[in-house]
C-alpha cells in the first residue's frame, strides 16, 4: 500500500459479551489522567466473571483495553489487547508495558494526534512566511538571505505535489522513506539531502505555545535511505589561463572588466555586481567589500569573514580606473535603472555566448569557475595562507590563523605580494573568438562596370 494515500481499515469492537466494569490499572509515578479510560483497564469475559468456566482459578484468560488517540479526528477508538490465562497482576503489568512503549498516554503523544490537522503545504507556506518576515532566523541570529529563501521556495514548490496534502502527524520515517526513494529518481543526491532538510524544518517548525515540538522526530536516515553526498562525484569545473584570456579579450565594455576582475580577484558574483565605485580606494589597488547583489537588490554578504579587502594587481587595477572614468559615486556595473546588473543578465548577455564559442561543455560551469582559477592561481605561486583566506573571504581554521590576524593590516606587504603572484593570465591577450557586441562584417558585392 502507498503511504501517500490516506485510509485504512479501524481495529475491530470488542465482543458484546465484555463486562463494561473492570478493574482499573494503578499506574506508577505521575499520569498524565486527561481522559476517562485513557490509562485502560483489565477485564475477564462475564462467564469468568461470575464463576462458570472451567478456568483455573485465577487464571481466567485476560484482556485488556483502552481509548487511543486517532490523528485529526475527536473520536477515539477502543483498543483491546488479548493476555491469555494470566493472572490479574501480570495483566495489569503487561497492559501498563504496552501503553507505555507505544506512548498512547504520553504527552508527547497526546500533543501531536490531539493538535489541529496540520497539512505539509500549510505549515511549509506559514514557514516561508516567518522567514521572509525575519521572524525565523539562522542558527546564528542573522536574517535568513534572499538567495536562500529563493532556494526554500523552490524546495516546498517541488515537495507540495507528494507530500502536500498529508498531515505533518503522519510524515514518519516510514513516509519519508518513500519520499526519498522518488526524490532520488529525479533530484541529485545533494538536492535531495538539500530538500529534505527542508521537509524536516518544516515539521520543526511546528510548535506549542511555550516553544516545544509538536511533531518530534527521530529521523533514521539509514532507514530513509537518505543520501550521502560524495564532495569527489559533485561538479566543479574551473578555467584554464587560455580560456580565461579568450574570454577577457574577446569581451568589450562592461562585460570584459566584469571578466577580468572576477577572474583576478577571486569574488562572488553577488560581491562583483554589489560593489559601488565608492568601495574602492583612490588607485583602484583595493577593494572593499561590505555587500553583495542578488536579483537587482543590495545585501549584506553571504558570511562574516565574506566582508574584507582585496588587493588587485595595478594592470588590473589601471583597467577598473579607465573603465570607471569620472565616475564619483554609483554602482559598478550598473542597469540602466541604476540598479546593479543581475546575473542572469549577465549569463544571457556575455558568458553563455563564450560557452558556446569556446565549446565549453562542462556541467555547471558558471562564475563560480573564475573564483576557482583564483584560488588555483594563488596555490601555485605559493601564496601565504593567511592573505589566501583573506582575499577569498574564508574563514580561519585554527588558532594559529587568529593570532597571525595582524598580518592582515600589513597593507604594503599585502601590495608586494599581489604583485609578486600576478593575475594568471594576460590582459592584452589576443582574442581568437571575435569580439562580442561587434556588429557582423557586411558583404559587398562588386559591380560590373557599365
Amino acid at each position: 500500500m502507498d503511504p501517500f494515500q490516506t485510509g485504512g481499515t479501524s481495529p475491530p469492537e470488542p465482543a458484546r459479551d465484555i463486562v463494561r466494569q473492570a478493574t482499573p490499572i494503578r499506574r506508577r509515578g505521575k499520569s498524565m489522567s486527561r481522559r476517562v479510560g485513557q490509562n485502560g483497564n483489565v477485564y475477564v469475559k462475564p462467564n469468568c466473571k461470575l464463576g462458570r468456566c472451567e478456568h483455573k482459578k485465577s487464571l481466567c484468560p485476560k484482556y485488556g483495553r483502552y481509548w487511543q488517540d486517532v490523528s485529526g479526528k475527536h473520536e477515539r477508538r477502543r483498543v483491546v489487547i488479548p493476555f491469555g490465562e494470566v493472572t490479574q497482576s501480570v495483566a495489569e503489568r503487561k497492559l501498563r508495558e504496552h501503553i507505555e512503549q507505544n506512548g498512547v498516554n504520553s504527552e508527547r503523544s497526546f500533543t501531536e494526534i490531539t493538535s489541529p490537522s496540520t497539512t505539509f503545504k500549510t505549515q511549509a507556506m506559514w514557514w516561508l512566511g516567518e522567514i521572509r518576515s525575519g521572524r525565523i532566523v539562522s542558527r546564528k541570529r542573522a536574517r535568513i538571505k534572499q538567495a536562500t529563501i529563493a532556494g526554500y521556495e523552490s524546495a516546498v514548490n517541488w515537495l507540495n505535489p507528494i507530500i502536500g496534502h498529508r498531515p505533518l502527524s503522519e510524515i514518519k520515517n516510514e513516509a519519508a522513506k518513500h519520499l526519498v526513494a522518488k526524490m532520488r529518481t529525479a533530484l541529485s543526491d545533494k538536492t535531495t539531502v538539500n530538500y529534505f532538510q527542508v521537509v524536516r524544518a518544516v515539521i520543526a517548525s511546528a510548535v506549542s505555545e511555550e516553544g516545544e515540538p509538536i511533531h518530534p522526530r527521530s529521523w533514521n536516515f539509514q532507514f530513509i535511505g537518505l543520501p550521502v553526498v560524495d564532495e569527489r562525484a559533485q561538479k566543479k569545473p574551473t578555467l584554464t589561463t587560455h580560456q580565461v584570456e579568450q574570454i577577457v579579450s574577446g569581451s568589450k565594455g562592461r562585460y570584459r572588466v566584469l571578466f577580468a576582475l572576477l577572474a583576478g580577484s577571486g569574488m562572488r558574483i553577488g560581491e562583483a555586481l554589489g560593489l559601488r565605485v565608492e568601495h574602492f580606494a583612490d588607485d583602484f589597488s583595493t577593494i572593499k567589500v561590505i555587500q553583495s547583489a542578488w536579483r537587482g537588490r543590495a545585501q549584506s554578504p553571504k558570511t562574516v569573514n565574506a566582508v574584507r579587502e582585496i588587493d588587485l594587481h595595478s594592470s588590473l587595477a589601471a583597467l577598473l580606473k579607465a573603465f570607471v572614468n569620472e565616475r564619483t559615486d554609483g554602482y559598478l556595473f550598473p542597469s540602466s535603472s541604476g540598479r546593479p546588473l543581475t546575473a542572469r543578465n549577465v549569463i544571457r548577455d556575455g558568458f553563455d555566448k563564450f560557452r558556446i564559442q569556446l565549446q565549453l561543455t562542462q556541467p555547471g560551469l558558471g562564475f563560480h569557475a573564475f573564483r576557482r582559477f583564483r584560488t588555483s592561481h594563488l596555490r601555485k605561486s605559493r601564496a601565504p595562507w593567511d592573505l589566501e583566506k583573506f582575499w577569498l573571504g574564508h574563514a580561519n581554521k585554527s588558532v594559529t590563523d587568529k593570532y597571525s590576524g595582524q598580518l592582515k593590516e600589513d597593507v604594503e606587504w599585502r601590495k608586494a605580494e599581489v604583485e609578486r603572484i600576478g593575475l594568471g593570465f594576460s590582459l592584452t591577450a589576443k582574442p581568437s573568438v571575435g569580439l562580442l557586441g561587434l556588429p557582423e562584417a557586411k558583404k559587398y558585392q562588386t559591380r560590373k562596370a557599365a
